[in-house]
């Protein structure tokens, strides 16, 4: 089943009584050219329980509500927004999506669906236990694969295959296991012929790595490589977990792939945090760093991706 945050009721909406602070998509004024299709992605959001909480110089919370906030200020209302990992801040317990989903909150009155991923500072349950509520007693939840929260998400211009690899809770590798790996085959055979992305936590493992950053990133990686190589479709990998912002190749395959910059904190002092928008055509794929700085140099930046 995808993990979809549940846009509010109208009802939620006038109860909370916030929506009008941020304003409607119809009464901002556009900042950014809008083409015909917009997608936004963020990525390691890393929301503690305590939203003044700092870490490495940095209030996270602080950084997500930012982030929500610009994006209602883009002109028009996205297709979809994705969350790649990690959104919890380091091991997941309920009171981190407590805080996360209400930071999210304003993106939300606004009907926009949030789809999300885990990462490995993630908890399956305790999250989609925040998020849609515990299964009926003895019941288990309904999974496209077991133990993994994966879906596909489809619109006139792209398909957007969700991964989840998370593998164990606080532990830096990622994995997404063989199930998941026959589950994205059937996906990319059964879906509509059309541009797709694959979007995961995990950053892919490249020959050229050291032994120490194999250790850290997605540990079957080749696996899921092989495949995506055997399908035309498959236009790009999308990932975030090493908090930068990056466009390069699949050492092996020559797959496109954009690393997400982080909302939170990053590891370089000298990388941007912030947000990315999606342009998407007929043609191509248009991704835009959306820096939190906006006097960061790569403010602005755009990695294009041109389908073939």
């Amino acid at each position: 089943m995808p993990i979809t945050l549940p846009p509010l009721t109208r009802r939620d909406w006038i109860k909370r009584g916030t929506a009008a602070a941020f304003g409607t998509f119809a009464s901002q004024t556009p900042a950014l050219e809008i083409p015909e299709q917009v997608w936004v992605l963020f990525s390691d959001t890393h929301i503690a329980a305590d939203e003044t909480l700092n870490a490495r110089g940095v209030c996270m919370a602080e950084n997500l509500r930012r982030c929500a906030n610009q994006v209602l200020k883009i002109g028009q209302k996205p297709f979809g927004l994705i969350v790649n990992g990690d959104c919890a801040y380091l091991e997941g317990i309920s009171e981190d999506y407590v805080t996360f989903l209400r930071c999210m909150q304003p993106l939300r009155e606004q009907s926009i669906q949030i789809h999300c991923t885990l990462g490995n500072h993630d908890h399956r349950t305790n999250f989609l236990n925040a998020v849609i509520g515990p299964p009926p007693p003895n019941a288990e939840r309904l999974m496209n694969v077991p133990d993994k929260h994966v879906a596909t998400v489809t619109s006139a211009q792209v398909n957007w295959i969700l991964l989840d690899s998370l593998d164990l809770v606080n532990k830096t590798p990622g994995m997404l296991g063989q199930p998941q790996l026959t589950w994205i085959e059937r996906e990319l055979r059964n879906s509509p012929d059309k541009p797709t992305f694959i979007v995961a936590h995990h950053n892919p493992m490249q020959a050229s790595m050291d032994e120490k950053k194999k250790g850290s990133c997605l540990q079957d990686s080749d696996a899921l490589f092989d495949l995506l190589a055997a399908y035309p479709k498959v236009q790009g990998f999308i990932y975030g977990h090493t908090h930068t912002w990056l466009k390069s190749k699949h050492e092996k395959t020559g797959l496109p792939l954009i690393n997400l910059p982080p909302i939170a904190y990053t590891f370089n002092p000298q990388s941007p945090s912030g947000w990315v928008i999606v342009r998407i055509d007929a043609d191509r794929a248009e991704f835009e760093l959306r820096a939190l700085n906006p006097a960061h140099e790569q403010h602005g930046q755009k990695h294009v991706i041109k389908f073939v």
